[in-house]
């Protein structure tokens, strides 16, 4: 994750200022952006299903577009603190939970992009692909009695704190002088066998930014 985030900032620093001015010359086709967002997720705690919760979200994205379809990336972070209890026993007669505090989830996501009409100022869009979940944080509380105990806990823990799933992806990007505003919602469903389960089945999110045309995503025939 260091790394991304180094190699993120290195990118933002090279790209010429150039391109945010020229922005407004060029079009949506044959173009690479690059953007940043902010947004909202949605998702609830395996343990508690009484009502889902909204978490700050912040990302940035990749976005290379052809004349009807395109490739789309991104990384995200979620920002919240929650619990969830889990079993540790090693015995049928130890029924006492364990405390695993979660927070930090991060998302990667890839997906093909189709854009079915165009205007002169807008470019909707929708998307289908794969997104992995990850729990940044997922610390067990509390002593353990032995190795065997321990091995349980940890074993629970990876087994639940990421999860691989299909994403769907609707939006629209606007056109404006200098750069392009986008408003997207995101749903991917929701896996039993992980810690962020959510009664709904589909864990969504709502995202918008800004977008910079730092330019062809083709080369030109000199």
């Amino acid at each position: 994750m260091r790394a991304i985030r180094a190699l993120a900032v290195v990118a933002l620093v090279v790209v010429d200022v150039s391109a945010a001015a020229a922005q407004s010359t060029r079009g949506f086709t044959d173009s690479w952006f690059w953007g940043v967002k902010g947004g909202a997720l949605s998702y609830q705690v395996m343990s508690d299903l009484d009502g889902s919760a909204l978490s700050p979200l912040v990302g940035f994205d990749w976005m290379i577009t052809r004349t009807k379809g395109g490739l789309y990336v991104s990384v995200d972070q979620s920002f919240f603190d929650q619990f969830i209890f889990i079993s540790d026993s090693i015995s049928p007669l130890d029924t006492v939970p364990r405390q695993v505090d979660l927070g930090s989830l991060r998302r990667y996501t890839i997906a093909g992009m189709l854009f079915p009409f165009e205007s002169r100022w807008a470019r909707p869009y929708f998307g289908l692909g794969a997104t992995l979940h990850h729990l940044g944080k997922a610390d067990a509380l509390g002593s353990y009695r032995n190795n065997q105990q321990f091995n349980l806990v940890q074993a629970t823990i990876a087994q639940f704190r990421a999860t691989a799933t299909p994403i769907f992806i609707l939006g629209t990007q606007l056109k404006l002088p200098l750069a392009s505003a986008f408003i997207q919602f995101t749903a991917a469903p929701a896996n039993e066998n992980f810690f962020l389960y959510t009664n709904s089945n589909f864990r969504t999110s709502i995202e918008a930014g800004l977008r910079y045309n730092v330019g062809s995503s083709i080369e030109r025939m000199q």
